[in-house]
């Protein structure tokens, strides 16, 4: 893919409206950006476009859910062991972004959305290793993390069921995960940065991106004991499994044409 940014004004404001969306999901929940933001995108560009439009809001939310978390010591002094692996795990991702074709991208995308919706019945599967395997675990949960972080943009699923499986407390949980999200984010900017995959009019273009993202998170923020969590989400799981079927959709008519 070139790596000049060049979209519509139709695609730009509908960018905008989907910053603006995941920012509140990240103001109402604490987490989430990149789960609305890359795959509503990537309905309407391609992969490697909507992560790189992704990279700066994306960035900017974590650091600021980081900074006003708290509980530093339950989460980010005891599972940091965990977001080093994800670095390591988001290098190999971005590398698999650049390489990939955009096909098997948007069904794999597909295919960890359908993960995320479904993690409840993937928690209650046979678990008991990971506290006879610390050390394993996090390895394997970090680096796989870290590959979704890299080259989809979807770390949360297998960080969410890891995290949920150990027990984790909800505001703990939130800090160490804006953290691996934090990292993989820089990791993944490098490695793009590096390969030639980010021209300068797609960091001009992350500027005012980023500062609907952070009006969409001060929304969300400030809606938070205004509306029910739980209806919410049941609204946001129908939305993201109806894009899952679209992506499914996309990469079987790129592959039969």
């Amino acid at each position: 893919m070139d790596s000049e940014l060049v979209l519509s004004w139709p695609l730009w404001a509908a960018a905008g409206a989907v910053f603006l969306a995941a920012g509140f999901t990240q103001g109402a929940l604490g987490f989430g950006f990149p789960t609305i933001s890359t795959p509503v995108l990537v309905l309407l560009t391609d992969v490697k476009t909507a992560i790189i439009l992704n990279l700066l809001p994306n960035f900017t939310v974590n650091t600021i859910s980081i900074v006003r978390g708290g509980n530093w010591g339950a989460s980010l002094g005891r599972y940091w062991p965990v977001a080093v692996y994800v670095l390591i795990g988001s290098f190999l991702g971005a590398m698999f972004l650049i390489m990939a074709p955009p096909a098997p991208l948007r069904l794999l995308l597909a295919l960890i959305i359908i993960a995320y919706l479904y993690q409840h019945r993937l928690a209650k599967l046979d678990w008991s290793w990971l506290a006879r395997r610390p050390y394993i675990s996090a390895l394997g949960f970090g680096l796989t993390g870290g590959f979704f972080s890299g080259s989809l943009n979807q770390s949360l699923p297998p960080l969410l069921i890891y995290f949920t499986l150990l027990g984790l407390e909800i505001t703990a949980m939130t800090q160490i995960l804006n953290l691996c999200f934090l990292g993989g984010k820089a990791v993944q900017a490098a490695t793009l940065g590096l390969a030639g995959q980010i021209a300068l009019s797609a960091v001009l273009a992350n500027i005012p991106m980023t500062l609907i993202a952070l009006a969409g998170m001060y929304l969300g923020t400030h809606a938070q004991r205004r509306f029910s969590v739980e209806t919410y989400n049941r609204v946001l799981r129908r939305i993201l499994f109806a894009i899952a079927l679209v992506l499914i959709w996309q990469a079987s008519a790129s592959v039969l044409r």
